[in-house]
């Protein structure tokens, strides 16, 4: 191997390798992209659902306290619609007995508002008598006389304060991480005489949000001011819990979704009522929000660890199946172009597709090395026979100029039938001389060769033989091998008929349906149980050549060029037909092959 060629089979790129290269670039990154792609896509998506999910639950339970507070608002304007405050007020003013006063309105007020689920306590204070608060307690909501000792020292003198500036209207106060409804009650002239102040109950309130999914805490306030703190310290100390924070976040937006990595995001909403501004702030366990977002990336991360194994396990199953039987399979090829044919591999593979690989090669070289000896063994043989044939030869062209000047002899003497066959021996001679060394002919030519061969036998037999022709002229322009139409001729007229009687022969030509030329010799012989014998024997491959006849010798000639040129699916075939005649039949493809 030169230094070229070397280097070449140096450059050249190992199967393994180049299957590995594709694994991991063809299969395992593009599958890995895919997974990280549709990993992102999906908590992408997942962010989105869980964020409008929350801000539709926020917005859902705001409206339900919203509600909630219009109901307390529409209790707190009983007090001024069913107008009984106002008669006990203008009684007591008529100088009415104050016990009597505070007996019908504490009566009055527990009546509205110790059992309505929203109220914790009802308070009011008559504008004349500011130090006194009238009371009474919704016991079921936990409301005790703890509520009305906070009321009177730390958030009356507040509520007194804002309820000057309220006119008709309704507000909330907070104080201290309570909350207060606070209303005026005024005269017909609209002249306030007394405050209503109803605390709110905070769990009612709030008791909504307990059903927002991942809902850990929540926090409300009322302009700027934190009204319900929250339950959970962890969630109430951070960043988020600050109102600078969450104006920061908000802006002019109403409703805000915070995601934070780590334990809890946010969701903030803002509404408008009761001239001011209430921001509802929701803590979300992201535990419980993402949790089928982080099992899902658990399960894109189990399923990248087991391809790890999977492609191990392909890379074994490749090197095993695939890359150590073509190694064998390229061991022994590098054998056999060293010249050690007929070697043979140990076939032991369980894939069909090796076992067949190696079966092949293995029949492949035994094949070989037979076909190897057997031309060896017959370039001997053709060399001695061409030693031969020089040493007795005769030559050729002096032969056929001989022909020739007996043929001028013969027409000198006018004997026209010697000089017809003398010119038909010619041809005949002629045609086996090949002088331009051709493989193929047209059928026209071919079919002189035949026909001087059938004037020399019409001259010899007379009218004990005679031929007829069906041939389609079309075909006489296709191109054939030399000298197969003649040989089967003379095995009919050899062996075929009965001269000695009549001996009749038929050759026709024609093209079949399926695209083959057929070539038939049909003659008046019957084809007997030992003819078909010898033509077996003669046609077949393991027949001893010095035995047989030059006429058998050549009709075996023409089955195995035609055979060699265009493939075992043509050939000589002699067979008898309806009548008991026996018929020759040359099959040719119509596609001319090319020389060898």
């Amino acid at each position: 191997m030169t230094n070229k060629a070397v280097e070449k089979h140096r450059r050249k790129k190992s199967l393994r390798w180049s299957m590995i290269r594709r694994l991991v670039f063809g299969w395992f990154l593009p599958l890995l992209i895919m997974i990280l792609f549709v990993i992102v896509l999906m908590t992408k998506n997942a962010l989105s659902q869980v964020e409008q999910t929350i801000q539709s639950s926020v917005d859902k339970t705001l409206e339900i306290m919203q509600i909630q507070l219009k109901d307390c608002e529409t209790a707190s304007k009983n007090a001024s619609y069913m107008a009984m405050i106002s008669k006990y007020y203008r009684q007591y003013l008529g100088e009415e007995d104050r016990t009597e006063f505070r007996n019908n309105v504490e009566k009055f007020l527990r009546q509205q508002y110790a059992y309505d689920d929203n109220c914790r306590t009802a308070e009011l204070i008559v504008l004349n008598e500011p130090a006194s608060c009238y009371y009474a307690l919704n016991e079921s909501n936990g409301g005790t006389y703890q509520d009305i000792r906070f009321f009177r020292a730390g958030a009356q003198e507040k509520i007194l304060e804002v309820a000057k500036t309220l006119d008709t209207g309704t507000t909330l106060v907070g104080i201290e991480g309570r909350i207060y409804m606070v209303r005026n009650l005024v005269t017909s002239k609209f002249v306030p005489y007394a405050v209503l102040a109803l605390e709110l109950d905070q769990e009612s309130l709030m008791k909504s949000y307990r059903g927002i999914w991942g809902y850990a805490d929540a926090a409300l306030y009322w302009n700027g001011e934190l009204l319900v703190p929250g339950n959970r310290a962890e969630v109430q100390n951070s960043q988020a819990h600050s109102y600078a924070h969450i104006e920061e976040v908000m802006g002019e937006r109403s409703t805000v979704y915070e995601f934070r990595r780590g334990g809890y995001s946010h969701a903030y909403r803002k509404v408008q009522m009761y001239g001011g501004t209430m921001v509802l702030l929701v803590s979300l366990d992201n535990h419980v929000t993402y949790a089928e977002m982080e099992a899902m990336q658990y399960v894109f991360l189990i399923l990248l660890i087991f391809m790890i194994p999977l492609i191990v396990q392909m890379m074994r199953f490749f090197h095993k199946k695939v890359t150590v039987p073509l190694r064998e399979l390229m061991a022994a090829a590098n054998a056999v172009r060293e010249g050690n044919l007929g070697i043979q591999i140990v076939n032991e593979e369980d894939n069909e597709e090796f076992y067949h690989m190696k079966d092949s090669f293995n029949h492949m070289s035994s094949r070989l090395k037979s076909q190897f000896d057997r031309i060896y063994l017959e370039e001997i043989a053709l060399r001695d026979a061409k030693i031969m044939a020089l040493q007795s030869q005769i030559n050729p062209h002096f032969l056929n100029n001989t022909l020739e000047a007996i043929n001028w002899e013969a027409r000198l003497n006018g004997n026209q039938k010697v000089s017809g066959m003398i010119e038909a021996l010619s041809t005949m001679l002629e045609a086996t001389m090949n002088r331009k060394e051709e493989q193929f002919h047209t059928v026209a030519d071919e079919m002189v060769y035949a026909d001087a061969y059938l004037y020399i036998i019409s001259q010899r037999f007379g009218s004990k033989f005679s031929c007829t022709k069906q041939i389609d002229e079309r075909l006489l322009r296709v191109q054939v091998p030399r000298l197969i139409i003649q040989p089967i001729v003379e095995n009919a007229v050899e062996h075929g008929m009965d001269i000695t009687e009549q001996g009749r022969l038929e050759l026709r030509l024609s093209r079949r349906e399926d695209g083959y030329l057929c070539i038939e010799v049909e003659d008046n012989g019957h084809l007997t149980k030992e003819d078909r014998e010898r033509i077996d024997r003669i046609l077949s491959q393991d027949v001893e050549l010095s035995k047989e006849t030059r006429v058998s010798l050549g009709i075996r000639n023409v089955d195995r060029r035609i055979k060699m040129l265009y493939g075992s699916d043509c050939g000589l075939y002699i067979s008898g037909n309806e009548t008991e005649y026996t018929v020759s039949t040359i099959l040719l493809k119509m596609a001319v092959p090319s020389e060898q």
